[in-house]
C-alpha cells in the first residue's frame, strides 16, 4: 500500500474555507496513530492540487508548512479562514466529512486474518540461519546475510533499495518494510530468519516477524532494540498474562512464526557476539553501508 497517495487523496477533498486537522486526518485513514506520519507525508506533498495548507493541529494552530508558516497562514486568508492571535476556529472551520474505505483499518484486519495461520510451536531445522534489516535515506535500503548454523560463518549477502511507499507509522512496521523484505527472500531459502522488529512481542500480538513468516511459511525470530509494549517479569514479557518474548542482554527476542519463545531465545544468544544477534548486526550494517554508498 502506497499510505503517501492514500493520504493526499483524503487531504485533496478538503474544500475551499475550511480545515482539516492531522488527527482527522489520520482518523480518515484508520487510525489516529498515524497523525504525526500524516505531517511527515504532508511535508514531502508533491502535488499542487493537494491543500495540504488546509491541514492544522487540533488545538487551531496553523501548524508548519514546507513553504513557511507565514505561507501558509496567507494562502489560508485567501481561502477565507480567519486567524485570530495563530488560532483558527474549529466550530466554525473544522471539516471532517472525508469519503474512505480506512486503508490502515483494512491493513488491521488482514493482520487479524493472517494471524489465525500463526504458529507458536517448534518447526524448524537448524542449517541456515538468515538476518534481514532495512535503513532509510531517500530509498529504502535492505540487506539479507545469511550464515552457517554449524560454522557461524557467512555464506551469501543480498542487499536490494527501492522507494519508500510508506511512512514510519507505530504498529504498522510490517506494511512499511515487506516491499523491501520480499525482495530480499526472493530465491532464498533460510531454515531459520531473524528480523529487526519484533514478533509476538506486538498490540496485536502480530508483529513484522510474524507477518513475514505466516506470508512465507518459515520459521521467524523477531528481534527488538527496545521493549515499547508489555510486561517484563523475570526477563519474559508477557502481554494480557501471554508470554511472547524474553529479554536478552538489552535486546528483546520474541518469535516470529513456527517458534517457541524458549527455541528463539536460545538461537539468538548463541549467535551473541556483540549486544545484538550477529545476523541482524551484520545485516543492520551491510544495508547502511548501502545507504551511505548510494547517498554520498
Amino acid at each position: 500500500m502506497n499510505l503517501y497517495e492514500e493520504t493526499y487523496k483524503i487531504v485533496k477533498q478538503i474544500p475551499r474555507g475550511r480545515v482539516s486537522t492531522y488527527g482527522e486526518v489520520a482518523k480518515a485513514l484508520g487510525d489516529i496513530i498515524a497523525s504525526r506520519a500524516v505531517g511527515k507525508i504532508l511535508n514531502e506533498n508533491p502535488y499542487e492540487e493537494v491543500p495540504c495548507y488546509r491541514v492544522i493541529y487540533s488545538n487551531g494552530d496553523i501548524g508548519g508548512y514546507a513553504g513557511g508558516i507565514e505561507k501558509k497562514a496567507e494562502l489560508l486568508r485567501q481561502d477565507g479562514i480567519e486567524i485570530v492571535n495563530g488560532k483558527i476556529d474549529l466550530k466554525k472551520y473544522l471539516f471532517n466529512d472525508f469519503e474512505t474505505d480506512y486503508p490502515l483499518k483494512k491493513l488491521r484486519e488482514e493482520q487479524q486474518r493472517l494471524k489465525e495461520k500463526l504458529s507458536m510451536e517448534d518447526d524448524f531445522s537448524v542449517e541456515t540461519i538468515a538476518g534481514m534489516d532495512v535503513a532509510y535515506g531517500k530509498k529504502a535500503y535492505g540487506a539479507y546475510v545469511e550464515f552457517d548454523a554449524e560454522s557461524m560463518k557467512i555464506v551469501k549477502r543480498k542487499v536490494v533499495s527501492m522507494e519508500i511507499k510508506f511512512p514510519y507509522v507505530p504498529t504498522y512496521l510490517a506494511y512499511r518494510e515487506l516491499p523491501v523484505l520480499q525482495e530480499l527472500i526472493k530465491g532464498e531459502k533460510p531454515s531459520i530468519i531473524m528480523i529487526d522488529g519484533n514478533g509476538l512481542l506486538h498490540p496485536r500480538l502480530f508483529g513484522i516477524a510474524c507477518h513475514f513468516g505466516v506470508l512465507h511459511d518459515i520459521a521467524t525470530i523477531g528481534i527488538a532494540k527496545k521493549l515499547l509494549y508489555g510486561k517484563e517479569k523475570d526477563d519474559y514479557i508477557f502481554i494480557e498474562g501471554k508470554k511472547v518474548g524474553k529479554r536478552l542482554g538489552k535486546i528483546y527476542v520474541s518469535p516470529g512464526n513456527k517458534i517457541s519463545v524458549e527455541s528463539a531465545w536460545k538461537i539468538a544468544k548463541k549467535f551473541m557476539k556483540y549486544a545484538i544477534p550477529e545476523p541482524v548486526r551484520q545485516a543492520h550494517i551491510l544495508a547502511n553501508e548501502a545507504r551511505t554508498r548510494d547517498e554520498k
